[in-house]
């Protein structure tokens, strides 16, 4: 099974001269703190920063704020930094892994690196992979939605078809990574197979036709065959031509719009230098009076006024990534144009070449006549023999592999994780104080619709049922449980210390658990993190050891995303 885990997290705005770093305890932590102290905004950041946005808006929080979030994996440590969509990994000893501009190229890297490969189905009924918010979506209860009847835990989730019943199914193992695994590799062969059997097909139709122009009584032509087929040769180099003077049109436009980025982003890059020599001495040399270099007249700025230079270096930095990407794109196309033109040049002077051929004394029936009409229908016999070994082969595979799926969904499989999940569900009930219901006809997907504060109650025993069954035999990952706020919906005095008992002492004790309350509590946690100040998780007093410490990791991400030609 393997082993994810939350470290570290730092938190930098430069704006605001103000920062703040926590640590996680690999057991049991608990953030304490009244409303607006920063608890969900610190909790947010933490999946924003690997690529999952949480559903509900940070109140009073600036969306340029840095997050740096140390992670393991099986022991393995590993940091992401994540300004906007801008993000990057590092090793434990800082070094870049990868860096990427877009949510789309984080979330398949993400996925690559932890090992997560479940296939989901978009609304186009078009195969992608899972992401970040997939990979926490049942472990994290977001106090903007998760309390309630629907899974409204991340956003966007509504671009997948039926996504949560797949990442049930996932982690609980009734089709866990193996089954993906191995239906990849069936789906390759299933590929293979349909190709050979249709190149079978169109084999054996040629022979077909083949021996009704050249029976094997003896070698013969039409010649009127062989004059379509010459004005079928001049219509063909008739239509490349017209493709080619279609391409070259585009190949003007195209390298028109390649140098005019080119040159936009040399006039970026060369205004991001100044701006970043400009903040570099404001930085390095105080003055409490600035000298203008041109008029020399003299301003009495102080240094949180010209703080301003790192915001407009940061949109410089985003426009320069951007015009990089568009820059990227275009080459790209450019590039595919040019091979596209390239090989139509190829098509067209095949095609002239046979014309040019069989407009000579060169004819069909002295071709044919020279050779036996015996040997060919050998060759063809040859190939379908080789073909429908190679198709026996696939077969075999593709069933050895089905073989195995259905071992991997077997109805014992599966009644043994229900079995599971509903005795889990049951026993969880119990201990929170709600009444026991029938489980026999229970499912993964079937989440609690109880109105009240009762409601809590039941969803908080529903996510612990899933979180015991995929930490059973049949379960593959150890992911972060996540609790921001069980005090929902008027959850009463009574029944709260209940829940958050429950947490404390009755979850299994190998989960990592982040529990966000507003008042302290008696019931042990391995650490306590307490948030007591509105509106400023961020602290002036922690800025320049924050900005000391994430600052090389943003500059190495900058660095690779703008040097990239």
């Amino acid at each position: 099974m393997k082993n994810f885990r939350f470290k570290s997290i730092w938190l930098l705005s430069e704006s605001e001269q103000r920062g703040r770093t926590e640590s996680f305890s690999p057991k049991k932590t608990l953030l304490v703190g009244m409303n607006h102290t920063g608890k969900s905004s610190l909790i947010k950041s933490l999946f924003i920063a690997l690529g999952a946005y949480p559903a509900g808006e940070l109140d009073r929080w600036s969306k340029d704020t840095t997050a740096l979030v140390e992670f393991s994996l099986d022991g393995v440590v590993y940091y992401v930094v994540q300004q906007q969509n801008h993000r990057a990994l590092f090793s434990a000893k800082g070094r870049l892994e990868f860096a990427s501009a877009n949510a789309t190229d984080w979330g398949q890297s993400f996925a690559d690196l932890i090992g997560f490969n479940l296939v989901l189905t978009d609304k186009q009924m078009k195969s992608v992979k899972g992401d970040a918010r997939t990979f926490f979506l049942p472990f994290y209860i977001n106090q903007d939605g998760s309390w309630l009847s629907d899974w409204s835990t991340f956003v966007n989730l509504q671009q997948y078809h039926k996504a949560v019943e797949s990442v049930l199914d996932y982690f609980t193992g009734v089709k866990p990574p193996e089954y993906y695994e191995i239906n990849a590799q069936k789906f390759v062969f299933q590929k293979e197979l349909a190709e050979l059997r249709g190149e079978k097909k169109i084999i054996r139709n040629i022979k077909d036709r083949f021996g009704q122009t050249v029976p094997l009584d003896g070698p013969k032509t039409i010649p009127s065959v062989f004059d379509q087929d010459v004005a079928r040769l001049t219509q063909e180099i008739t239509e490349v031509n017209a493709e080619q003077e279609k391409l070259r049109d585009i190949l003007v436009r195209e390298r028109e719009t390649v140098e005019s980025l080119a040159l936009q982003t040399k006039m970026a890059e060369q205004a991001l230098e100044h701006y970043d020599r400009d903040a570099a001495f404001l930085r390095t040399e105080p003055h409490e009076v600035l000298t203008c270099p041109v008029c020399h007249a003299e301003h009495d700025k102080t240094f949180m006024d010209i703080l301003r230079f790192s915001e407009d270096a940061r949109v410089l930095r985003n426009l320069v990534i951007q015009l990089k990407a568009d820059f990227d794109k275009a080459k790209r196309s450019l590039s595919k144009s040019v091979a596209n033109l390239g090989e139509l040049n190829n098509n067209y002077a095949r095609i002239s070449a046979i014309l040019d051929t069989r407009r000579g004394d060169l004819k069909f029936e002295d071709v044919v006549k020279g050779m036996g009409a015996e040997a060919a229908f050998a060759a063809f016999e040859a190939e379908l023999v080789e073909l429908e070994r190679k198709i026996s082969g696939c077969v075999v595979e593709v069933d050895a592999l089905e073989g195995r799926l259905e071992e991997l969904t077997s109805k014992k499989r599966s009644r043994e994780i229900l079995s599971i999940f509903r005795g889990s569900y049951e026993a969880a009930l119990v201990s929170l104080n709600m009444p026991v219901i029938d489980t026999k006809r229970l499912r993964l997907t079937n989440r609690p619709r109880i109105s009240g504060s009762g409601g809590p109650r039941s969803i908080l025993a529903y996510y612990s049922a899933l979180w015991k069954t995929a930490l059973s035999d049949y379960g593959s990952f150890s992911v972060p449980v996540v609790i921001d706020s069980p005090q929902q919906q008027g959850q009463d005095a009574t029944n709260l210390p209940i829940m958050i008992e429950y947490i404390s002492k009755e979850l299994p004790s190998d989960l990592q658990i982040i529990l966000s309350i507003e008042s302290p509590t008696e019931y042990p946690f391995d650490k306590i993190i307490e948030l007591d100040e509105s509106y400023h998780l961020l602290r002036s007093g922690d800025f320049n050891s924050v900005y000391a410490f994430v600052r090389p990791f943003l500059d190495s991400m900058y660095a690779e995303l703008i040097g990239r030609a």
